[in-house]
């Protein structure tokens, strides 16, 4: 196959991956359509997958040109997750999330009114809401579906951060470094989402979330497979952004 038919091929990868990018960003911010995440999301899998496929025939021109690409590819991967998780857990509305309804700025800045609402709301007991979960389970009072997407769906949210953060900067070179920097990032989404009434505090959440994100992480970034997780991206000198 020629260089020619190889960039045509590439770029044509990368303008489907646009414009899927573009559908899903107009889905995942609409107010007009109201789309399940689950449709959302087979969007932007779809995008990753045009991407990667363009950069692989690209980069098989041995065009200096092209080099870069996996690292615009993961940058791009990384914020179309940043988006997509920020929406989920704040403002998806497909959800019932009224974020900021029943908060005005005053509400906000009463301390002790915030304070006795947080103690009333929040969860702060270790394995209370996955133990009712589990009783309501078992008693037939929660469906299957809903028990595996609360407990399922908490342990994978976080964990595509075991694969960008330690690519996308050198300063996260190691597990506790990893572990601090998802802790605070899921805890400020707790925080956030009792601020902004999209949600409540729940200490379980937090621990499901951080669980499957330190599995993964284990898994993909001891020595010999971040060598394979790197050589399928094409950071094949173990590079970071």
């Amino acid at each position: 196959m020629s260089n020619k038919i190889k960039y045509c091929l590439g770029i044509i990868c990368y303008v489907i991956a646009t414009i899927l990018i573009t559908n899903y960003l107009f889905l995942e911010f609409s107010v007009f359509h109201l789309s399940s995440p689950a449709e959302r999301i087979k969007i932007v899998c779809l995008a990753v997958l045009f991407m990667y496929i363009g950069c692989l025939i690209l980069k098989k021109t041995n065009n200096p040109v092209f080099h870069k690409l996996p690292k615009i590819n993961l940058t791009i991967w990384f914020i179309l997750y940043l988006i997509m998780i920020l929406n989920l857990t704040l403002f998806d509305k497909y959800f019932g999330r009224n974020y900021l309804i029943h908060h005005s700025l005053s509400d906000l800045l009463d301390y002790q009114a915030m304070k006795n609402e947080f103690l009333i709301t929040a969860n702060t007991t270790p394995f209370k809401t996955i133990n009712n979960l589990y009783i309501g389970y078992q008693n037939g009072n929660v469906g299957l579906e809903y028990f595996l997407r609360n407990i399922v769906g908490n342990l994978i949210a976080f964990t595509p951060l075991a694969l960008f953060l330690p690519r996308i900067t050198k300063f996260i070179n190691k597990w506790y470094k990893f572990f601090i920097i998802c802790s605070l990032f899921i805890i400020g989404i707790e925080f956030c989402q009792f601020l902004m009434n999209s949600g409540a505090f729940d200490i379980d959440d937090y621990l499901l979330n951080i669980i499957g994100t330190m599995v993964l992480y284990i898994l993909i970034n001891n020595v010999f497979i971040k060598k394979i997780v790197n050589k399928i991206l094409f950071l094949e000198k173990d590079e970071v952004l």
